[in-house]
């Protein structure tokens, strides 16, 4: 049985994949600031992903708990925007530290302090979450151009680690999905212009006028997490309806 952990599994597409992981057989633990759910089936651990001592805690009591990490799915982050993330003339320099918080350092620390126990083990496979918007301008309509940077990172610094730690059988890949049905694109789903946007920007969405869905997200990691991918390492998979084939 195969453990995985799942950050930002309070969200809409953490705990859809904690749930999915869960009845495909794998031994999940969703970490997140707090949890909604008053019940759940996998175990979950709060922590603050943003704190280097909370994370390394957090890996320690997984290893004694489970004795090992198979595989790292990354969901954790979120837009700036209320913070002043904008276009780059605008935006603030606290909307610029905290969207690098948001999505930047969680990934970074869960990564550093999860890579080291997988070396131990000399297996592992790591998800991060990137988005559309890290390969693709989002013009006016997503001009949040912080959290651009902070996605194009992340796409960097997996392939980064790809090939630095292949020869450990780590494997790291992204995901980079596109406008998703989720309670964090809330704003973008009760905006008519920004849906008449997306029949340019997805063309599937122009088709049949429905976002996508988080468990098309999800169902990309599963392959990822899967021996079926066992060599893949180090690619970007979009799903984004077509945003980057345009």
């Amino acid at each position: 049985m195969k453990t995985i952990v799942i950050t930002g599994a309070n969200g809409g597409i953490g705990q859809y994949a904690c749930r999915h992981f869960t009845s495909l057989g794998y031994t999940v633990i969703g970490l997140d600031l707090h949890f909604d759910d008053a019940e759940c089936d996998y175990d979950r651990m709060v922590v603050d992903l943003t704190d280097e001592a909370s994370v390394e805690k957090t890996i320690h009591a997984i290893i004694a708990k489970y004795h090992r990490i198979d595989c790292l799915y990354n969901i954790a982050g979120g837009s700036g925007r209320r913070y002043g993330d904008g276009p780059i003339d605008a935006c603030t320099l606290e909307g610029f530290h905290k969207t690098i918080e948001l999505n930047v350092t969680t990934q970074f620390l869960i990564n550093k302090h999860t890579v080291r126990q997988m070396i131990r083990q000399n297996h592992g496979c790591i998800i991060n979450t990137a988005s559309v918007l890290g390969m693709r301008g989002g013009g006016e309509k997503f001009a949040t151009h912080t959290y651009a940077l902070c996605k194009g990172g992340i796409i960097a610094l997996s392939k980064a680690m790809a090939s630095q730690y292949a020869k450990n059988n780590i494997r790291v890949n992204v995901i980079a999905p596109g406008l998703i049905e989720t309670p964090m694109s809330k704003r973008a789903q009760s905006d008519e212009s920004i849906l008449s946007y997306m029949d340019d920007k997805q063309p599937i969405y122009a088709n049949r006028h429905t976002l996508g869905q988080p468990k098309t997200v999800v169902k990309a990691a599963e392959f990822l997490a899967s021996d079926d991918a066992d060599f893949v390492t180090g690619i970007v998979v979009p799903v984004d309806g077509g945003w980057t084939a345009i």
